[in-house]
């Protein structure tokens, strides 16, 4: 009954080892963007490694100024292109392009390239008062700041931009909208979700569920 008892402790061990690290280890979102984007690296001597670990193969060291290719921000991670070569570097050395693309098409097709801008800062810190989207905004300063660079004023705070664009209903909800709570607010990206400068633990991220709170209003910007 002993040996029993120490064979399930030691499978139990064994089990929790080789799970519970993966589950630890994996990020807890990944957003991709297929054609990639531009950025830059602003750290002399920047590694760009083979995988996610300050452990892997150095591929190549990156001049402060060099210009890459960001796919992906995963965890404390972004992969990037340059040279013909593809790695990760510490998402705290690339500094992400912020010129916006023109909006064109229909209003939806509007939205949906705001929201998909907004997106490219996920991982990125929650900094009060802040309204930079590389080093740091709270969640009215992110909102405001993925306006901005499409050329539109909002307001500074998130009671004010209950009054920013036109009122539609939670229904009628598109990307790009901003969602209004009790001090706070959110960009819908589409599919339910949102992102959102959340808090200085989470920085800025993408949340499942955009009603995972009490909605104030939802207002629509882009026309």
């Amino acid at each position: 009954m002993k040996s029993r008892l120490k064979k399930i402790t030691i499978f139990s061990l064994v089990f929790l080892f080789i799970f519970g690290t993966a589950i630890t280890t994996t990020p807890k979102q990944q957003v991709k963007a297929d054609d990639g984007y531009n950025g830059k690296i602003f750290r002399h001597w920047c590694k760009l490694r083979s995988s996610r670990s300050k452990r892997s193969k150095v591929l190549k060291r990156l001049e402060i100024g060099t210009p890459v290719t960001v796919y992906s921000t995963s965890g404390q991670w972004r992969k990037v292109s340059v040279d013909g070569k593809t790695g990760y570097v510490l998402k705290k050395y690339v500094y992400i392009n912020t010129d916006a693309p023109t909006l064109e098409g229909t209003t939806y097709d509007k939205g949906q390239t705001v929201a998909q801008f907004a997106q490219r800062f996920v991982g990125n810190s929650y900094v009060w008062g802040g309204t930079d989207l590389n080093r740091g905004a709270d969640c009215s300063g992110f909102i405001g700041s993925v306006y901005r660079s499409f050329g539109y004023n909002l307001p500074r705070t998130s009671s004010e931009l209950r009054r920013a664009g036109r009122k539609v209903s939670y229904n009628e909800k598109q990307p790009g909208d901003i969602i209004c709570y009790n001090g706070h607010v959110a960009m819908y990206i589409g599919n339910g979700k949102i992102v959102h400068a959340s808090n200085r633990k989470t920085g800025i991220k993408i949340s499942p569920r955009a009603n995972y709170r009490r909605i104030v209003c939802v207002r629509r910007v882009v026309e």
